[in-house]
C-alpha cells in the first residue's frame, strides 16, 4: 500500500521522467523506415534502462508495428511476439492519441511479466500535429518506484535485516514457550495440592508467567509481522508510527496485566505493598496517555506534510499550465 501511495503522490514526476525517455527516441521518419529500424532503437533503449520490461510501437490506428523488444529476463517469453496485434482499445493508446505529451497508466497486473507494472505511451506526431504512431513501454513497478525513492541500496541489504529480525522473533517465541511451560507446571502444582488452596502463591505465579508469556509472544508476533512480513517505507511517518504504536501497545498490555495481578496479590497477602502496585498502575496510565499524545501529534504532522505536498503539486501544475500557454501564445 505504501508504494501505491508513493506512486500516486509522485505520479506527475514519474510521468515527466518516463516520458522524457521515450520522447525523441523515434521520429516520423523512423516509423516510415519500418519495424527493423524501430526495433534497433528500442533495443538500445531497453538495454540502457533495467526497469524497462518491454517496448513496442503502434501505428496511428493502434496496430503494433514489429515484434516486442523485451528485457533479458523476459526475452524468452515476449521477444519476437506481438507484431500486428490490434491495441487500439487499450487505454494508454486512446489517451496518447489525444495527448500532446506522454501519458502514464495506473499500476496494473501485467499478464506478460506476471507482476505489477505501469505503461507509458508517447505519441509521435508530424510537424502538422498529425499522429504518426505511439511508442509504448511497460515498466516494472517495483523497480521504478525504488529508483524514484533512491531505495535500491536499502533493498539490496533488506533480506539480511529481515533474517536477523526473524532470528530475534524466533528467540522471543522460544522464551514465550518456556514461560508458558513453567506456568503450566505451576498450575499442575495447584491442582495436585488442592488441600492447600488457601496458598495463592502458585496461582499468582502461574498467572504472572502466563501473562509474561502472552506479552512476549505478542512482541514476537509484532516484530515478525512488522519487520519480516511487511514491506515498509521507512520514510513515511505513518509506517514508523504504526510500528512504534504496536510495540508500545504490547508493552502497555503486559504492564497493565502485571499491575492488576500485583494489586490482587498484595490485597490478599500483604496490603502494606499496595502503594507499589498502585504506582505501577499509574505508570501504565501514563504510558497510555503518552501513546495517545504521540499518535495524535503524529497524525497531525502527517496531515500537515500531506497538505504541503498537495499545495506544491498544485503550484507546479499551475506553473506548467502557464508555461504551455506561453509557448502556444508567445505574444501573451
Amino acid at each position: 500500500m505504501n508504494r501505491l501511495e508513493n506512486f500516486h503522490e509522485n505520479r506527475a514526476d514519474l510521468q515527466q521522467f518516463l516520458g522524457s525517455l521515450l520522447e525523441g527516441v523515434l521520429s516520423g521518419d523512423d516509423l516510415a523506415q519500418g519495424a527493423e529500424a524501430t526495433s534497433k532503437k528500442l533495443t538500445r533503449l531497453v538495454s540502457c534502462f533495467p526497469f524497462l520490461d518491454m517496448c513496442y510501437v503502434l501505428d496511428a490506428r493502434g496496430r503494433q508495428i514489429g515484434p516486442n523488444v523485451a528485457c533479458a529476463r523476459l526475452s524468452s517469453r515476449l521477444a519476437g511476439k506481438g507484431d500486428g496485434e490490434d491495441r487500439s482499445q487499450r487505454l494508454y493508446y486512446r489517451e496518447a492519441r489525444e495527448a500532446r505529451e506522454s501519458v502514464l497508466t495506473a499500476p496494473y497486473f501485467s499478464t506478460a511479466s506476471h507482476s505489477l507494472c505501469v505503461t507509458v505511451a508517447t505519441p509521435v506526431r508530424s510537424e502538422r500535429g498529425e499522429l504518426r504512431g505511439v511508442v509504448v513501454a511497460d515498466i516494472d513497478f517495483e523497480q521504478i518506484v525504488a529508483l524514484l525513492e533512491d531505495d535500491h541500496r536499502r533493498q539490496s541489504v533488506e533480506p539480511f535485516f529481515k533474517g536477523i529480525y526473524a532470528i530475534f522473533s524466533l528467540g522471543l517465541l522460544m522464551v514465550s514457550l518456556g514461560l508458558a511451560i513453567q506456568a503450566i507446571h505451576s498450575l499442575l502444582q495447584v491442582f495436585r495440592h488442592l488441600e492447600k488452596i488457601a496458598d495463592t502463591t502458585p496461582s499468582f505465579q502461574a498467572t504472572i508467567l502466563l501473562t509474561l508469556s502472552l506479552a512476549i509472544f505478542d512482541l514476537s508476533k509484532t516484530i515478525f509481522e512488522e519487520e519480516v512480513l511487511l514491506r515498509k517505507d521507512v520514510r513515511r511517518h505513518s509506517a514508523t508510527r504504526r510500528t512504534l504504536t504496536r510495540f508500545i501497545a504490547s508493552i502497555l498490555i503486559a504492564i497493565s496485566i502485571e499491575a492488576l495481578m500485583l494489586v490482587f496479590k498484595f490485597a490478599i497477602q500483604d496490603p502494606s505493598h499496595l502503594n507499589e502496585a498502585g504506582w505501577l498502575v499509574f505508570s501504565a496510565v501514563g504510558l497510555l496517555v503518552g501513546l495517545g499524545i504521540y499518535v495524535y501529534l503524529g497524525a497531525r504532522a502527517e496531515v500537515m506534510l500531506t497538505n504541503g505536498k498537495a499545495r506544491k503539486k498544485v503550484e507546479a501544475a499551475e506553473a506548467h499550465t502557464l508555461s504551455l500557454q506561453e509557448r502556444k501564445d508567445p505574444a501573451a
